[in-house]
């Protein structure tokens, strides 16, 4: 929204009817996504009761309504023989009603040297009521009103997914201050501050639990519907539901950069990218609605000197062709689809910044996975442990965990994860001592243990030979990453994978379903593991050891042999070649921030498979901006030749023109049937 001369103009609401009166300003809270408006340099905070914003969120459709019943009444007393006077009445209200609003945007406009449709359809109007046809005339603007009320009802229907999220938290929170507690406001909260979410309530700042456990509902922001259980050092996101036990969080964000913020921002942000077709519109807009006026003048003038048509049916196939040729339709059809695809994709946990983005999605020829994160889970899996000399795994498992207990490490995790897994305690340990770069040793239970590198196992056990290292070796062909551990002079190997995503495959092979010809993978991993996660997708090409340069090199070349190119990852050093790419799709709510500000879209379930889905949704967009455009060009192209022939009543004509509008938004609606965990 931005402020001109004391007057608001709803910049990013794509309505016929865009600006806004001082008299309507306090009607149309749904000018701004934020519930701060900037008002002449001002920040105010707006508030409105329900019955105020059920009157401004209905506004189009009231008007209309009301022209309407006045129609109604006029065309009645015509029909019925009523009193003259009283119809033409009821006529000039309609037209009054319907006209006031189309002028004032009209004029709003002209001061600043703009020509649109608005114009188109007030000459309309008025050259019809000067000719004798009133009625039509104020026909023509009740439909114009209704259309443009359909239109901010398809647009309102988009912005329900933006409305939802922005609610999601609190506007306060319990902060902690020593043994006492207070509601503050969230602005008023720093990072680093104590706070506490009861059972029931929804968590308001992105923080870490300090203490208690519960679990999680993070269907609202992630889209995953099982609750995520908790507890200490487990991170926590604004939006989610507390739904059973007593959280002592650390803010860990301020309210404006929590990931709800960052998700709503990233919504918002979407209509700010329009799609190709649009852009090619709006910038030939102005230029056709001065082709249109000067046409219309020369069908009439053509009419009457040329073919001898009577001066007042000349200027009649003029109103025509001028209300016929009006690009209602064919400006809505792109946005509105666009806005309603890009809200269905955010019910679904995806977010795209803006129609442009699916457009590419939809055109791509090539995808390019990051292998950690995308691809394969991320989080590092004890799959091996290799024993010798009558030392039994479980014994294994258990030493490796004491010496690595405390360890932050991912393989030292790994060990954790899988103890827990089985129920597992850690021995007790003395005499711990570590190496960095090496490894640590301790006495355990009364033995001498040590873990560490591969390459180290010789200074701990001299007599480990070829074997010890064939059986490293054996690890490292399979792609696993193993560690050693000796104990009493015994080697003991432990091996940890990255695993692959359980729908990576089935992604992939719905990509190519799609038609998609190339999906490579690109990775900073060795070679060996993404040889392996190659073979095991059935992907079409790999490039390992990268750098995130090479990255950026990489993509330019998909780009150079398959035109437009889509890239998935989800790290830091992703981030580059995520903005480079002609679309980059990060990964997860809890990925990297730069790599979801550098890409174009996000998928906050961190579910692979919706690639796939968000490939397929591009698609179906796509499809329906060719219907909506081919639905808006034919009609025009047909209304105009009929129109200039003089075959087309005037109000067919309005009624012909109106209700491809009404039909191109309606179509644009059905990509909000999107259901919420439909499959891809």
């Amino acid at each position: 929204m931005h402020s001109h001369d004391g007057k608001l103009y709803a910049s990013n609401v794509m309505t016929k009817h865009t600006f806004i009166s001082p008299a309507r300003r306090a009607l149309n809270p749904i000018l701004s996504d934020d519930p701060m408006i900037d008002l002449e340099g001002a920040s105010v905070d707006v508030f409105y009761t329900p019955a105020s914003q059920w009157i401004a969120h209905q506004m189009g459709m009231i008007v209309a309504a009301a022209a309407g019943v006045c129609l109604l009444i006029a065309w009645t007393l015509g029909q019925t023989g009523g009193p003259q006077p009283l119809a033409w009445l009821f006529t000039f209200l309609a037209f009054a009603i319907a006209g006031v609003p189309a002028l004032e945007t009209v004029w709003s406009k002209l001061r600043t040297l703009r020509i649109d449709i608005d114009l188109l359809m007030l000459l309309g109007a008025v050259l019809a009521a000067y000719i004798g046809s009133p009625f039509e005339g104020a026909l023509l603007l009740f439909l114009f009103a209704l259309s443009g009320g359909l239109e901010g009802f398809a647009l309102r229907r988009t912005q329900t997914a933006i409305v939802a999220l922005r609610d999601l938290a609190p506007k306060q929170a319990t902060r902690i201050d020593g043994d006492s507690t207070a509601r503050v406001p969230l602005r008023q909260i720093p990072i680093g501050a104590l706070i506490l979410v009861r059972p029931g309530e929804k968590v308001p700042l992105d923080g870490a639990i300090e203490a208690g456990a519960s679990s999680l509902d993070e269907s609202a922001i992630t889209g995953e519907s099982i609750p995520r259980d908790c507890a200490v050092g487990d991170t926590v996101l604004a939006g989610t539901h507390n739904l059973n036990g007593r959280l002592e969080v650390r803010v860990t964000k301020l309210a404006a950069d929590t990931t709800l913020a960052r998700i709503v921002h990233l919504v918002t942000e979407a209509r700010h990218h329009p799609a190709r077709a649009q852009r090619l519109i709006d910038r030939i807009g102005p230029t056709y609605s001065v082709v249109v006026i000067l046409t219309s003048i020369v069908v009439g003038l053509a009419s009457a000197w040329v073919f001898g048509v009577a001066s007042q049916e000349a200027v009649r196939r003029g109103i025509a062709v001028l209300i016929v040729a009006s690009p209602c339709a064919l400006i809505i059809a792109t946005p509105v689809a666009y806005l309603a695809a890009i809200a269905a994709a955010a019910r679904r946990g995806v977010l795209v910044k803006g129609g442009a983005h699916l457009e590419v999605v939809a055109r791509a020829a090539a995808v390019a996975f990051d292998k950690t994160g995308t691809l394969t889970t991320g989080h590092v899996r004890l799959t091996d442990v290799d024993v010798r000399d009558g030392i039994g795994e479980s014994e294994a498992l258990r030493f490796a965990g004491a010496i690595e207990g405390s360890s932050t490490h991912p393989l030292a995790e790994a060990v954790n994860r899988a103890m827990k897994e089985q129920a597992l305690t850690p021995a007790g340990v003395t005499d711990y001592r570590s190496t960095p770069g090496e490894g640590a040793e301790a006495k355990i239970d009364g033995r001498s243990v040590w873990i560490g590198r591969p390459e180290s196992v010789g200074l701990h056990s001299p007599n480990a030979g070829q074997d010890a290292a064939g059986r490293a070796e054996r690890f490292r062909r399979a792609g696993k990453t193993a560690s050693a551990m000796v104990i009493d002079g015994t080697v003991t190997f432990l091996a940890f994978e990255d695993t692959v995503r359980d729908q990576a495959a089935v992604c992939i092979q719905r990509l190519r379903g799609q038609g998609i010809r190339w999906i490579e993978m690109l990775t900073g991993d060795h070679e060996i593991v993404a040889e392996k996660v190659a073979a095991k997708l059935q992907l079409d090409g790999y490039l390992a050891a990268l750098a995130p340069e090479d990255k950026l090199n990489a993509v330019e070349k998909l780009r150079a042999k398959y035109g437009a190119v889509v890239l998935v990852g989800d790290g830091i050093n992703d981030a580059p070649a995520l903005a480079h790419a002609d679309v980059g799709i990060a990964m997860g709510a809890r990925g990297a921030d730069v790599a979801m500000e550098a890409a174009d879209i996000v998928l906050m379930k961190d579910r692979i498979e919706d690639v796939a889905w968000l490939h397929r949704h591009a698609r179906r967009t796509a499809g329906i901006v060719r219907q909506n455009l081919t639905l808006a060009i034919a009609v025009i192209g047909v209304l105009s030749v009929v129109a200039a022939m003089g075959s087309i009543p005037l109000p067919v004509a309005v009624v012909g023109h109106e209700g491809s509008t009404v039909v191109v938004a309606l179509n644009a609606l059905r990509l909000l049937r999107t259901a919420r965990n439909s499959a891809p």
